[in-house]
């Protein structure tokens, strides 16, 4: 091995972290100092003295701040329940503590699983999506009104495609039907 393959760790960490703002990290550690403050500030109302504030801080981590919603991770749905229960709080609470950070909700996810807040979608996908969609529904309305008017300038009469012909029903099921008719509308009296 050559000395002009090796970096030195001084290199290594600079590279990883020039793309890093430092205003970004002041702003993630003001949110983590907010939330523990919150979190830990819930009281319980049990008799046996329990800080409710303080389970629910070291059973969850913040995760993730996207588009205004903050991601919490719990170890158990027991304490992701017991936050829902005080999210309202919470959520007052980081507003306090951080008032330039807008959060407007909480999701929370299992430890353990890989869910994350995946709710940019560029406008221009969704443009063209819509796009497509209106170009297919105008083609279907293209191709109905020329049916129509072909129908119309050859003098058919045309049937919609699933109606049936009126047919004749069997006298005795007529019988059975009127006296059915009779009884309802008369209520059996």
């Amino acid at each position: 091995m050559s000395d002009e393959n090796l970096i030195s760790a001084q290199e290594m960490i600079m590279t990883a972290f020039t793309n890093i703002e430092r205003a970004q990290i002041e702003q993630n550690n003001a949110l983590l100092k907010s939330w523990k403050f919150t979190v830990q500030s819930i009281k319980s109302n049990a008799k046996n003295g329990e800080n409710l504030g303080m389970n629910l801080y070291s059973h969850s981590r913040v995760v993730d701040l996207k588009n205004e919603i903050l991601l919490v991770e719990c170890d158990h749905p027991g304490w992701i329940q017991t936050l829902r229960l005080y999210q309202k709080y919470i959520l007052t609470g980081l507003r306090r503590g951080i008032p330039d950070t807008k959060i407007s909700s909480l999701a929370f996810r299992l430890r353990g699983t890989n869910a994350e807040l995946h709710i940019e979608i560029s406008e221009e996908k969704i443009r063209s999506e819509m796009q497509s969609k209106i170009e297919k529904e105008d083609e279907v309305i293209r191709k109905f009104d020329e049916e129509k008017n072909e129908s119309v300038i050859s003098g058919e009469q045309q049937k919609p495609k699933n109606s049936a012909e009126k047919k004749e029903m069997p006298e005795n099921l007529q019988r059975i039907l009127d006296r059915l008719k009779a009884d309802m509308l008369t209520n059996g009296e």
